[in-house]
């Protein structure tokens, strides 16, 4: 009797297939809802994908709307100065004439390029007609709707103004009883400021562009003890504008030229009325649906810009196209994870690699800078402060800022900085000052977000020098701060590793070519010869780099003493003798004896003359000369370079000290240089509060002339 696995056909179960078919099946069933499974993933994830990325984008125009929209407010006030330069005309000129405003106007004007016209109404009291009638006849003023009899209380007819704008305003007009702009003058004169009129459109064309009219009050001088707007009332200067002008300049610099727009104006208590693309009153203020908005404040108007927002904006062709990858990627790895289990797992752990990679890629996120600025005038008060610069500081409405005292304001910031005793110092130092200036000065803020702000000051005067204040300006920093210190850490990082293999390899080279293999052929010592110099050229690129990573991390840190520089340029002439004779060039000293010690850092000043030498000696042909000078003044050694060499051409001395600037001279460059030397001497210089400068011209040669303060490493060190 013979047994056998086989279980007789009777024995087994209705439906159930022949061996291996049902395992068979199996597979296929998995397989098929694995692949079930990864589409549906792979699809949920790529329009997941999308959808970030299309939420990414609107986010994008939207800080692209904030900043178009400040720098629309930005335009509106630079614009408004020009009305209070008609104000300090007014006010200095005892006998106004037609020409002499028209001159004016027309200077202010092309300097600024913001309003369409300005003018100015004076105040005629009642009883003064005749005789203000006569007057600007006298200086070359027709009023041509100046009604006399009119005068029975006080009036402000317009009588200067440049150019005229037909069917808006005109000349003998009066303003305060005009029904488009008398409301808006009265606002004026309760405010003491200048406050903007509706926006209105021409009498001869009522369907075209909306206008609007900004008034200023100008006063005469106060009393004693008075303020400069308790004065007596002189009459109203004011500037004409077209709304479209301050739209075209923000939008074009913000790539937003086809995008749709329109413009309400919304000043509350007075209805909404659009008025760009064209005027319409009564205008339904909603949103249309993928419609972003942003409302700016000026004169006592607000305007609300409403943007259609345009279907992935600010995107990358690669992030429009993510969804696509990863859609197509994950069809890809469904279908190769469907053949088999193993591969179903290997497969869903590549995927998830790549969906992660992807997904961080997506997570990028790109703000706009928008520099916060102050304005002071003579006596520190505040002319003007933006929204970014209260913004950064925490504090209110910027326009609730205007005239109070700058050293108040500040104290009042509402963040927490590092440092606060330190930058208000520099605050105060900088604002009590007529002529400082500052480049970039970093404000680390703390709280309640830790950030980073370049600060930069400087004076403004007039045309006659005189000063009128003070401009500060506040960029955020942060990502370029921390980009840098990221950038400074990797090349540390990497010069460091690579100086290691490179002693290594310098040395046993060094012990190859004294033999210690056995093998000493000519040959050998040949190819060995040109690995150390390769090793020796790479090492000195490696601590070139170093040098500069620690200058501009400011971690280079110089050890001064006492440097006799005439003995130590001999040391340097003496090592670098066998290199100037195999070139057959010579070398003439000229140094002055009795020259008192220089307070320098010995090693880097020798680097700086090494690499001056080795400069001379790279350019200069054979049978030239290489000529040192050095001698000591009241406040400076002086150490020139000089050599016979092929020059520099005018064009190329500008990027001379540029990092990585190898310069052509006569249709060659040598080999060996790696263009970073006279970068990091001028840097070490500088350390030493010294400057280097060159003269050189084609075919003459050049002069590296160093200048180095006697008690630069002394001031360097404190």
């Amino acid at each position: 009797m013979s047994l056998s696995a086989e279980r007789p056909l009777a024995d087994r179960r209705p439906g159930y297939p022949a061996d291996g078919a049902f395992t068979r099946r199996l597979g296929v069933i998995a397989a098929a809802a694995t692949f079930l499974m990864l589409l549906a993933m792979t699809i949920g994830t790529a329009f997941g994908a999308r959808a970030v990325l299309n939420s990414q984008s609107q986010q994008r125009f939207a800080d692209v709307v904030t900043s178009a929209s400040n720098s629309v407010r930005a335009d509106l006030d630079r614009s408004f100065t020009e009305i209070a330069a008609v104000e300090a005309f007014i006010r200095s000129e005892s006998e106004l004439t037609n020409n002499g405003f028209q001159i004016f106007a027309s200077t202010v004007s092309q300097r600024s390029a913001g309003s369409e016209a300005l003018g100015f109404a004076p105040r005629v009291r009642g009883g003064e007609a005749t005789a203000f009638i006569e007057r600007l006849n006298d200086l070359g003023v027709v009023l041509q709707e100046f009604d006399d009899s009119s005068l029975l209380n006080e009036r402000f007819p317009v009588a200067y103004m440049f150019p005229p704008v037909p069917g808006l305003i005109e000349p003998g007009v009066d303003i305060l009883s005009d029904p488009r702009f008398g409301a808006t003058v009265r606002d004026s004169l309760r405010a003491r400021s200048p406050i903007a009129s509706a926006p209105t459109a021409l009498r001869t064309n009522p369907s075209g562009q909306s206008w609007f009219l900004v008034f200023q009050p100008v006063f005469g001088d106060p009393e004693p003890g008075q303020l400069p707007t308790e004065g007596p009332l002189l009459g109203y200067a004011f500037g004409v504008y077209r709304a479209a002008e301050f739209l075209a300049g923000p939008l074009g610099r913000n790539n937003l030229d086809g995008v749709r727009l329109r413009v309400l104006d919304t000043t509350p208590g007075r209805g909404a009325t659009q008025i760009f693309p064209e005027p319409v009153a009564d205008a339904d203020e909603s949103l249309a649906h993928g419609w972003a908005q942003a409302g700016i404040e000026f004169a006592g108007r607000r305007w609300n810009l409403q943007f259609e927002t345009p279907e992935r904006f600010g995107l990358s062709a690669l992030e429009r196209n993510v969804w696509v990858i990863v859609l197509s990627a994950g069809l890809g790895l469904t279908v190769f994870a469907s053949v088999s289990m193993f591969s179903l797992l290997k497969s869903r752990s590549a995927a998830h690699s790549s969906l992660d990679l992807m997904a961080s890629q997506i997570r990028v996120i790109v703000g706009s800078a928008i520099e916060g600025i102050v304005v002071l005038d003579a006596a520190n008060r505040i002319v003007l402060a933006n929204r970014s610069f209260a913004d950064a500081f925490g504090m209110p409405d910027p326009d609730q800022l205007a005239r109070k005292d700058w050293s108040a304001v500040r104290e009042s910031a509402a963040v927490e900085f590092a440092g606060r005793d330190g930058f208000f110092a520099l605050l105060g130092q900088v604002s009590n000052s007529q002529n400082a200036a500052i480049a970039a000065a970093d404000v680390r803020i703390k709280a309640p977000v830790e950030r980073t702000l370049s600060m930069s000051s400087s004076p403004v005067s007039d045309a006659s020098g005189q000063y009128l204040g003070r401009l500060f300006v506040f960029r955020d920093v942060t990502a370029e701060r921390s980009a840098e210190e990221a950038k400074t850490d990797f090349i540390s990082m990497v010069s460091h590793e690579l100086r290691t293999p490179l002693t290594s390899i310098v040395g046993y080279v060094d012990l190859l070519m004294e033999g210690a293999d056995g093998l000493h052929s000519p040959e050998s010592v040949r190819l060995l010869g040109i690995v150390k110099r390769n090793s020796n050229r790479l090492a000195r690129l490696v601590a070139d780099i170093l040098d500069l990573s620690r200058i501009d991390n400011a971690r280079f840190d110089l050890d001064p003493g006492s440097v006799d520089l005439a003995s130590l340029i001999t040391e340097l002439t003496e090592s670098m003798s066998a290199e100037f004779r195999a070139k057959d060039l010579s070398v003439v000293l000229e140094l002055d004896a009795g020259m008192p010690p220089a307070h320098v850092d010995r090693i880097r000043i020798g680097q700086v003359f090494t690499n001056l030498l080795s400069n001379a000696y790279r350019y200069t042909p054979s049978g030239g000369a290489v000529t040192v000078r050095a001698s000591a003044h009241d406040a400076n050694f002086i150490v020139s370079f000089k050599d016979t060499g092929v020059g520099i051409s005018p064009e190329d001395r500008p990027k001379l000290f540029e990092r990585f600037a190898r310069i052509n001279r006569n249709g060659t460059r040598p080999s060996g240089s790696t263009g970073l030397g006279l970068a990091i001497t001028k840097a070490l210089v500088e350390l030493h509060g010294g400057t280097i400068g060159v003269e050189s011209s084609p075919g003459n040669g050049s002069t590296f002339t160093v200048v180095i303060p006697r008690k630069a490493a002394e001031n360097a060190a404190a």
